[in-house]
């Protein structure tokens, strides 16, 4: 019984790609994750830029952002 909940909960969550994916085609609203982004994350990429780059699902977000352009 536990193993059916785990299961229908798994089928229920979103993983990065589908996110990814979904930005892709709402273009709108990934320009407006992309100016949020980059507004909060300032600091970060200026004192700690290593960090911003181990981060393997926005450095794919950045680059579609560039395709946009």
């Amino acid at each position: 019984k536990m193993k059916v909940k785990f299961d229908l909960k798994a089928k229920c969550l979103i993983c990065e790609n589908q996110i990814l994916a979904y930005l892709k085609n709402n273009q709108t609203l990934m320009r407006q994750w992309k100016k949020i982004f980059d507004q909060e994350l300032i600091c970060i990429k200026q004192h700690h830029p290593n960090i911003v780059a181990s981060w393997k699902y926005y450095q794919e977000f950045e680059k579609m952002c560039k395709e946009l352009d």
